[in-house]
């Protein structure tokens, strides 16, 4: 008896931080959803849905741009999320995958997401490449993705739902042909 206690105790904790895997649901340009199950990207903060950038005569909706990148990356493959941290959030963070490649990663190349310096120097590098080669959000001004959410007091639920819906629909029409 005392041997199968051992034994559950030991796969409790790996049964609660299984990983995810699948065709997920882009909800922002770091959060995913795979079916009620929510997970923020690992190490990175993208412009929120609203979210937009540059000056006058030059701004774009670089939040959506972000959304539009990351449902890019995800077509491409089965995406394999593993929850690294919890925290206070309802939104766990995850490092997720498409055959290997790290989304998160793929995001700060391209200029779409910064990273969270809070959490260590994982992204650093490719940040600075993307600063200095001007890639995304780099290309001008623009207000931090942290800043800009606090500051604003947009959830953004609204837009998410919308989209979440209208990506909803097109898969179900997609599975249909």
């Amino acid at each position: 008896m005392k041997h199968l206690l051992a034994i559950l105790a030991l796969t409790v904790p790996m049964i609660a931080h299984a990983d995810l895997v699948g065709d997920p649901m882009v909800l922002d340009g770091d959060t995913m959803s795979f079916g009620e199950k929510k997970v923020d990207l690992f190490g990175v903060h993208a412009p929120t849905i609203t979210q937009t950038c540059g000056e006058s005569g030059s701004v774009w909706s670089c939040g959506w741009e972000a959304v539009l990148h990351l449902e890019e990356l995800v077509r491409a493959g089965d995406v394999v999320c593993v929850e690294v941290s919890d925290t206070d959030s309802p939104t766990p963070l995850a490092r997720c995958t498409v055959d290997g490649v790290d989304l998160a990663g793929q995001m700060i190349d391209a200029g779409l997401a910064v990273r969270d310096e809070t959490l260590g120097e994982d992204y650093a590098e490719r940040e600075l490449a993307a600063a200095t080669e001007k890639r995304g959000i780099w290309a001008g001004p623009f207000i931090d993705p942290v800043t800009w959410a606090e500051s604003s007091g947009c959830a953004c639920s609204a837009r998410k739902k919308a989209v979440a819906e209208t990506a909803a629909l097109l898969k179900a029409e997609q599975a249909e042909e």
